[in-house]
């Protein structure tokens, strides 16, 4: 099992990154990527304490540990940005913020977010045909979803 959208008290989760990670591996998780949310705020911070701790994480335990980052509630115009300088410096993964209905997220994000490249698209909403149809084009993975 692997889990590609977590998050750690680095945002809005309860525990520290190598506790997160190490309870995946007690439950028999083989890869966990760590996606907390970030915007041009904080995105400079998140990323290299990520990195550092997946790296070290890597070299003592059996779990894969992939640094990542999910680029939450942006203006739609800083979308590309934000993507081309997680990569730059680090994340394996990038994960979109989608339109999810229950927050309120900008119409048009989701398309942002595919048409920049993001690698899962979480919390889609109730996403458009013509959007599906280019995230399978760009190979965006789209997260499945109550949120």
């Amino acid at each position: 099992m692997i889990d590609l959208h977590t998050h750690t008290l680095l945002s809005d989760g309860e525990l520290l990154p190598s506790e997160l990670v190490r309870r995946a591996e007690v439950k028999g998780y083989r890869a966990i990527a760590i996606t907390d949310h970030v915007d041009s705020s904080n995105i400079d911070f998140v990323i290299p304490r990520i990195v550092r701790t997946c790296r070290i994480l890597n070299k003592h335990w059996k779990i894969k540990s992939i640094p990542g980052v999910e680029i939450t509630h942006p203006p739609i115009e800083e979308i590309k940005n934000l993507v081309k300088y997680a990569r730059k410096n680090g994340a394996k993964i990038v994960v979109g913020h989608g339109e999810s209905p229950v927050e309120p997220v900008l119409p048009g994000t989701n398309k942002a977010f595919i048409e920049a490249g993001v690698d899962i698209l979480a919390h889609p909403g109730k996403i458009s045909s013509s959007d599906v149809r280019l995230a399978k084009k760009k190979k965006v993975n789209l997260e499945i979803t109550t949120r």
